[in-house]
């Protein structure tokens, strides 16, 4: 009898030990990052400032800039707060759309976002990290998409800077194409080295 106590012990003190670690990891893992933006005038700002999200870093950054620290993954929300009216032609609200990556280890803003010029060995590790849905535009997938909030999810494997755009959509009520807005600091990944 005594031994099946020891053993049912045993057993329970390993069962405790996995969650604690399933539960250790998956906190750690998620290590939030956010962004908050508001339209001023029909345009998209950036509220966050250049202080917040692990920065700052020593290269130039911008309100909205992200690290994400090395051996360290996470799950980066951008949020739309405050009045969303739109006021352009036939506008209804301002809405996110969508996330784009480009200039790969670029000092300045890139002319064009997405990895079309970028070599495969480096358009691979921005793919592994943050899953690319379209190369040409570089388009991330999202991970959570609501009118007010995207999320996207960084594996953060390789050490390089990225430059990431947030589009913001204005439908028409004349079914015209939407008006948008965009807003583009920069991110910079630790990598697992």
């Amino acid at each position: 009898m005594r031994e099946k106590s020891s053993i049912s012990r045993l057993t329970k003190s390993v069962l405790t030990f996995i969650c604690a670690v399933t539960v250790t990891t998956t906190a750690s893992a998620k290590n939030p990052k956010e962004v908050k933006m508001t339209i001023v005038d029909d345009q998209l700002v950036i509220t966050t400032s250049k202080n917040e999200n692990d920065c700052p870093w020593y290269e130039k950054r911008e309100a909205g800039c992200i690290k994400v620290k090395r051996n360290e993954k996470s799950e980066i929300y951008f949020h739309l707060t405050g009045d969303t009216k739109c006021d352009l032609e036939n506008g209804t609200d301002w809405e996110l759309n969508a996330v784009y990556l480009g200039g790969y280890n670029f000092d300045d803003k890139p002319s064009k976002f997405g990895f079309s010029s970028t070599s495969d060995a480096d358009y691979d590790k921005v793919n592994k990290d943050y899953n690319i849905a379209d190369r040409t535009s570089g388009l991330v997938t999202t991970t959570e998409k609501t009118s007010k909030k995207l999320a996207i999810y960084d594996e953060n494997l390789h050490e390089y800077l990225v430059w990431y755009k947030i589009e913001a959509i204005c439908k028409r009520t004349d079914g015209q194409p939407a008006h948008i807005t965009t807003s583009d600091p920069r991110a910079k990944n630790g990598g697992t080295g």
